[in-house]
């Protein structure tokens, strides 16, 4: 069903502006409005479209962390299109009108013109329980890159200070002890998501906090064609600019995508390459040709989120053999935890059957 308008949203944290315009032509006059980001505001909103009398609408947002989150689950379950975009490509389609000014209602007309001129596409809300997962994954990623930071910083802290320093580590220490337990809790209360840790967790040099992660980062499975979809999610797909015989650019990351499922990813790139046989033969070529360093823990990332897609769509564990069989067959399982990674985290073994 095609939309007879298009409500462009520009979010902020305590309020959003709106702008309500016929789905054509591209240059329609809109009617703004302003609302504050709570369900109160929520719920004048729909007010105002009622009298506004749109019989179809479609919603477009930009995905300004986690500030329109609720307001697109509000009007997604008024039945709703709703789109949640990448601000670049706001940004950018600003620019390409030449756009010179920048204020809250005019932002709202220029997300509610890329809306009508782009089609982007449908926004499917993140389901409840691995919504939870991606919460507690994500605090505890933050706590332990804070620990890390105060780690390193009683190497040069003068004596004085550093007792300060390691009262506050404990403290940051404890409060992931306490995590740990709550994402476990919470896996045995979700038997799907569980069973989708315990797959990630059989890739050697994946262990039990970073399946967790990369189960909680990745959409559901079912909503990927691909594995270079997942891939790109994680931001890892390689960016090259070459132009005409004088720019030669070097690759690099993309970076476009989820920066804790990479983060979450990178130490245990490092261990699957000591760990996991298949990481193991891509790093050693790479090595081969000359590439060092970050470059070849990168393509082990890479390789890494292949698999945990793999492991995913098939529902058997980790095969090392997997690719020279060439079918799809029910694998022995494989031993779990195969990384370096150290964590309370105890995850059961993946209920699927194996042969």
């Amino acid at each position: 069903m095609n939309p007879h308008h298009i409500l462009g949203i520009d979010i902020s944290k305590d309020k959003f502006d709106v702008c309500l315009r016929p789905a054509s032509p591209a240059d329609a006059p809109g009617q703004h409005a302003c609302f504050d980001n709570t369900p109160a505001g929520f719920k004048k909103l729909q007010r105002w479209l009622t009298q506004q009398g749109p019989a179809t609408l479609h919603a477009c947002l930009e995905a300004t962390s986690r500030y329109g989150d609720a307001l697109a689950l509000f009007l997604y379950e008024h039945q709703h299109t709703v789109s949640v975009v990448n601000p670049r490509r706001i940004r950018h389609y600003a620019d390409s009108l030449l756009v010179r000014t920048q204020h809250d209602a005019l932002d709202a007309a220029i997300i509610a013109r890329f809306c009508a001129t782009q089609s982007p596409a449908a926004w499917q809300p993140t389901p409840t329980a691995l919504r939870q997962l991606q919460d507690l994954t994500r605090l505890r990623q933050f706590f332990g890159s804070q620990s890390q930071r105060l780690q390193n910083r009683l190497h040069t802290e003068a004596p004085a200070l550093a007792r300060l320093v390691r009262r506050q580590l404990r403290h940051f220490e404890k409060t992931i002890t306490e995590l740990d337990p709550l994402i476990r809790a919470h896996l045995e209360s979700a038997a799907a998501l569980a069973q989708q840790v315990a797959l990630a967790d059989s890739i050697p040099g994946v262990g039990p906090v970073t399946a967790a992660a990369a189960v909680a980062e990745l959409p559901p499975v079912e909503r990927l064609e691909h594995a270079g979809q997942a891939v790109a999610l994680a931001g890892l797909d390689p960016r090259k600019k070459d132009s005409g015989d004088s720019v030669r650019g070097v690759a690099h990351l993309s970076k476009m995508g989820s920066r804790p499922l990479r983060a979450a990813l990178y130490m245990a790139a490092v261990a699957a390459q000591t760990h996991n046989p298949v990481v193991r033969a891509q790093a050693q070529r790479l090595q081969a040709k000359g590439h060092t360093g970050k470059t070849v823990v990168c393509a082990s990332m890479r390789k890494l989120v292949r698999l945990i897609y793999g492991v995913l769509k098939t529902g058997q564990p980790f095969d090392p053999n997997w690719q020279e069989r060439r079918r799809a067959v029910p694998c022995a399982r494989a031993r779990a935890s195969g990384g370096a990674e150290t964590s309370n985290l105890q995850f059961a073994a993946s209920p699927v059957a194996t042969a």
